[in-house]
């Protein structure tokens, strides 16, 4: 189910606007396609993201995806627990699963962005999904850490 209330992009991140800020999320399509996933990179509080440039990774057994944003603005809050249990991603990507929080005096461009119905048109189509890259094969996995 792709939520009424959320804006999203051909890269398939969500956001929410509540009028104080701008949540950031990826979408369950997306997450679907990444299936197992191994390690985030997301920005820290006070940095600054630029409108479509990688402000984030997400990267599973197969594929890293990088994080844009087609809005600029200063991170306020990073989902920390992602870092402690990144399965929360995968299993609820549109409540717990966001990704950061940012401020931006640029929130009327979320008005550009797909509403639902214009997602669930555009993922319905038979396209690949563009903003994936391989993995190399040297490259190193990074593990998360074991509970005791």
């Amino acid at each position: 189910m792709i939520p009424e209330y959320l804006r999203y992009t051909p890269a398939h991140a969500w956001f929410f606007h509540d009028n104080k800020s701008i949540t950031v999320g990826l979408t369950e399509f997306i997450v679907n396609k990444l299936d197992k996933l191994l390690f985030l990179d997301l920005p820290k509080v006070g940095d600054e993201i630029l409108s479509d440039i990688c402000f984030g990774e997400v990267e599973s057994l197969e594929t890293l995806l990088d994080i844009t944003s087609p809005i600029s603005g200063e991170v306020i809050a990073v989902n920390e627990r992602l870092f402690e249990n990144l399965d929360i991603l995968s299993y609820d990507p549109y409540k717990h699963g966001w990704l950061i929080k940012f401020v931006t005096p640029e929130s009327h461009l979320l008005d550009e962005l797909m509403n639902a119905q214009q997602y669930m048109a555009y993922i319905s189509k038979s396209q690949p999904v563009t903003p994936l890259k391989q993995r190399k094969q040297h490259s190193k996995v990074v593990k998360r850490k074991q509970q005791k």
